[in-house]
């Protein structure tokens, strides 16, 4: 299975179509994003992914989601947010699969320790992280989709059959 995961897109209108084409293209069959939406308007760019990927689309929110009852009112429509919308634990491909924007460190390595999930999601730092630890779980940040703050815009598709992330830069 093939999950394009996105973080901190920020409101970047350009950048989030540009990503969902690739996504599109490279026939992902789910989507995961990690926070930092922004604003509820960000579903008619959304709205751009396959249909058989919005009925894969999966979100938590980050520190930057300020209206978060109509961002899930309105992209709520196409992609299914956390419960209590900032940590999400999925099983996709066969795959445990834990999702949050900012958890602190010791928590990822907690996680990673623990053996109950496979791929460790994470946004928030703008910063890439793609790692296989030594136990085989993988731990990703796919970077920030705005390219703001790093000025690089990127995402990551991860194949859950080889247990491989790749990055997509924009």
């Amino acid at each position: 299975m093939k999950l394009a995961v996105i973080s901190d897109s920020h409101d970047n209108m350009n950048n989030i179509i540009k990503a969902v084409s690739i996504i599109n293209e490279k026939n992902v069959d789910a989507l995961i994003h990690c926070g930092d939406y922004v604003a509820p308007f960000v579903k008619k760019w959304f709205d751009k992914l396959k249909d058989s990927i919005k009925k894969n689309f999966y979100g938590v929110f980050g520190n930057n989601d300020g209206d978060r009852p109509f961002l899930k009112k309105n992209l709520g429509q196409i992609c299914e947010f956390a419960e209590n919308g900032n940590e999400m634990i999925l099983e996709l491909g066969g795959k445990r699969i834990f999702i949050s924007h900012m958890p602190r460190q010791k928590t990822i390595d907690a996680l990673a320790n623990s053996g109950s999930f496979d791929i460790i999601l994470t946004g928030h730092t703008h910063s890439l992280l793609n790692k296989k630890l030594d136990n085989g779980i993988l731990v990703v940040n796919p970077g920030e989709l705005c390219g703001y703050l790093t000025g690089r815009s990127t995402f990551a598709i991860i194949d859950t059959d080889k247990m491989e992330s790749e990055i997509i830069e924009l």
